[in-house]
């Protein structure tokens, strides 16, 4: 399950996410080596990553959207037709398993979520709306809406809705105590590193504004118009990103799990079991 309304963002309206990435894969020294999977991808994921040093990299969507193979090759990138919420991938089979802006379309982001833990072996990292008392109040105050119209007219009225339908998709948002209890709940047997990184990024052009007749946009910009509003977003930003309690209100919710070895205190192995620890009770 995919969306490609993200691919339509220019880089330059991506700068906190590229930067967030970027920090992150400096963990990764062997990187080069790492087996990458990239759920619903688009070829500004792939230039980013092969950017930040990755090389082995695989991009995925639904079979219905594959053209013509379920599995081909190009230009070294592997195309494969998976169901974010059902892979059908071998466990630990890749490194990194990365999702930019698709759980939203998922009718389950858990298990998508899931999925990607099952598949990875080190890390997963995926960017999604953000959970924040700022943005629920913008929801109940009309100014932002809790269903993604606006990716669907975009397509034509045809796709980038629910699993990439003409069906708009709830936007489901994440925060850090959100991934927390996911992981916990699926990976009950070791330990684990959540790193959350939320922020603003206000990236609409004036034709996205038009699209949000939904909302109460509109009166704003038809007061002092759209490039003026526009301007204002984009200085907001800025400062709002420079200021540690507001960004945590952001719009957007970058996050990294790193999937550890160790098991909970209280399990051992016994052979190849994981059996609880009697020394613990």
């Amino acid at each position: 399950m995919e969306t490609n309304e993200h691919a339509k963002h220019t880089p330059k309206t991506r700068t906190q996410f590229h930067s967030i990435l970027a920090h992150l894969s400096k963990q990764g020294a062997d990187r080069e080596e790492w087996a990458v999977l990239v759920l619903g991808g688009t070829k500004d994921d792939v230039d980013t990553l092969q950017k930040l040093g990755f090389k082995n990299i695989s991009l995925t969507n639904l079979a219905s959207a594959m053209d013509p193979a379920p599995a081909k090759n190009t230009n070294g990138i592997r195309h494969l037709a998976v169901d974010a919420e059902d892979m059908g991938l071998p466990d630990n089979s890749y490194d990194l398993v990365f999702a930019h802006e698709v759980l939203h379309h998922c009718r389950s982001p858990h298990r998508a979520v899931c999925e990607m833990l099952r598949v990875s072996r080190r890390h997963i990292i995926f960017l999604e709306p953000n959970d924040s008392a700022f943005m629920r109040a913008l929801v109940r105050m009309g100014f932002s809406f809790p269903y993604e119209i606006t990716a669907v007219v975009a397509h034509g009225c045809t796709s980038a809705g629910l699993r990439d339908s003409a069906v708009p998709n709830y936007v489901y948002r994440w925060n850090e105590n959100e991934v927390f209890k996911t992981v916990s709940s699926f990976m009950a047997e070791h330990k684990f590193t959540v790193r959350a990184y939320p922020y603003w990024d206000f990236n609409v052009d004036e034709r996205g504004l038009k699209r949000r007749k939904h909302t109460k946009l509109h009166l704003l910009t038809s007061t002092i118009g759209a490039r003026n509003f526009l301007a204002l977003l984009r200085l907001s930003q800025g400062v709002l990103n420079r200021l540690p309690l507001m960004r945590k209100q952001g719009n957007k919710f970058f996050c990294q799990v790193e999937k550890g070895s160790q098991l909970k205190p209280w399990l051992v192995f016994d052979r190849s079991e994981i059996v609880f620890n009697r020394d613990y009770s």
